[in-house]
Parts: structure tokens; sequence; C-alpha cells
């Protein structure tokens, strides 16, 4: 049974850590590049949803909305600062 649950072990930790290979690269460059956003973009992001908020643009404003999302840092180092600043 100790083999059996050993070698699943095994098994499972082999192909998280290929998982984990392949995409680190790409989240530490998520990382910086959210950081570099809610750096230098905070208040361009914060200027261009106020704009927004002023404008009734009923259900079509879904999609400047989502354009200003995908340019707003959704991770740990840009939702705080940008937050802070909406408030």
């Amino acid at each position: 049974m100790l083999d059996i649950l050993h070698r699943e072990f095994v098994y499972i930790w082999y192909y998280f850590e290929v998982q984990l290979r392949q995409i680190v690269f790409y989240w530490a460059l998520g990382i910086v590049i959210g950081s570099v956003i809610s750096v230098f973009g905070k208040q361009k992001i914060h200027s261009l949803m106020t704009v927004i908020q002023d404008k009734h643009l009923g259900a079509f404003g879904i999609i400047p909305a989502s354009l200003i999302g995908i340019a707003s840092p959704l991770c740990m180092y840009g939702t705080i600062p940008i937050a802070a600043s909406f408030s």
C-alpha cells in the first residue's frame, strides 16, 4: 500500500514540477508587467475610469471597462494600490 502511495506521489510531483517549469517565466513576467503598470499607469487608469463613470454607456460600457480591466493588473502588486487610489 505504501509503495502505491509513494508511486502516485512521485507521479503527481513530477507533473506538477513540469508544469511549474513551463509557466514560471511567464508568471514572473506577468508580475513584472503588472508592477510596472500599477506604478506608472495608475493615474492613467484612474482617469479613464473617471471618464467612463461620467458617461452612461449602458451595456456598451462593458467593452471599454474590459479593455481597462486588461490594463489594470489583477495581481497582488497592482490590486491594492489601484483600489487605494479609487477610494
